[in-house]
Formats: C-alpha cells, sequence, structure tokens
C-alpha cells in the first residue's frame, strides 16, 4: 500500500469513510476506531462534504476548511482565529459568508 495524498478532512468526512470501510467488511481497530469514536460524537454538522466543498470553492485550503468544518465557529471573530494557515488575507465579506455557510449546514448546540 502506498500513500498518494495528504490532505486534511473535516472528522465528519473521515468518519463517512470510516463506515463505507466496515460496511465492505474490512476490520476498522486502533486508531482509526478511536477516530470513529470521536466523530460520532462532535460532528455537528449535517452535510459536513458540501460545507467543505463551499469553504474549498471560497478559496480556503483543505486544513483551514476542514478546522472550520469540525468546530462550527458561531461569528466572524470565531472565523478569524481559524484563518491562521491561510496564506493570503481573507476579507470580511468572505468571513461573513463563512459564518452564514456554517448556519446553514451545521447545528448548535444551545
Amino acid at each position: 500500500m502506498r500513500i498518494l495524498e495528504v490532505k486534511s478532512i473535516p472528522l465528519a468526512i473521515a468518519l463517512k469513510k470510516l463506515v463505507e470501510c466496515e460496511r465492505k467488511g474490512l476490520i476498522v481497530k486502533g486508531l482509526a476506531k478511536r477516530t470513529m469514536e470521536l466523530a460520532e460524537v462532535l460532528s455537528k454538522c449535517s452535510s459536513p462534504g458540501e460545507l467543505y466543498e463551499e469553504l474549498i470553492r471560497l478559496g480556503l485550503n483543505d486544513l483551514t476548511a476542514s478546522m472550520i468544518v469540525d468546530v462550527t465557529p458561531k461569528n466572524q471573530d470565531e472565523v478569524k482565529i481559524l484563518l491562521n494557515f491561510e496564506s493570503s488575507n481573507i476579507d470580511n465579506e468572505v468571513i461573513s459568508k463563512i459564518v452564514d455557510l456554517v448556519s446553514k449546514y451545521c447545528y448548535r448546540d444551545s
């Protein structure tokens, strides 16, 4: 087996991929099993793949998009904290759009 690509993905997408592996009869154990358990508890998005793709289309890198899907920031200040891995400055209009997208695809704890 060879690693072909290294890419950050949200926990919820990792969970879906691991569940698919289990359905195919592959044994998921160790770190992968713990990742599944953590993702089941922490995932807050109904459509994490769609949110992730929309964030990528906005020009965010995969690490930042993954963190946004995992953390589900509630406001612009929380989004700005997660933008540290971006090589360019993101304007306030895009930050506002990110907050709107998170609200659209993710649910919140009270």
